[in-house]
């Protein structure tokens, strides 16, 4: 049985960082968690389809691409299972 998407989904509030190519980075803060992905809150510009690395520090890192963006949100899918 698969539950809808809602229910996977959790609400960390983290602080993170977004390692960007060209080794720039930025600070986030992961508002909401999936298996396969994660919203997060910035206030640096992203673009879709950019591939990106998610930092949390002491709990490793992910590789992502960005799939949506708004006014200081991004969404970002997972490349691999989330180690988290």
């Amino acid at each position: 049985m698969r539950f809808p998407r809602e229910q996977y989904v959790h609400c960390p509030n983290l602080s993170a960082t977004i390692l960007r190519e060209g080794a720039l980075s930025c600070p986030v803060n992961i508002t909401r968690l999936w298996y396969d992905g994660c919203e997060m809150a910035s206030i640096e510009r992203f673009d879709v389809g950019e591939k990106i690395k998610v930092v949390i520090r002491g709990m490793g890192s992910i590789e992502a691409h960005v799939t949506s963006t708004a006014e200081g949100a991004i969404a970002a899918h997972f490349i691999g299972e989330c180690p988290i």
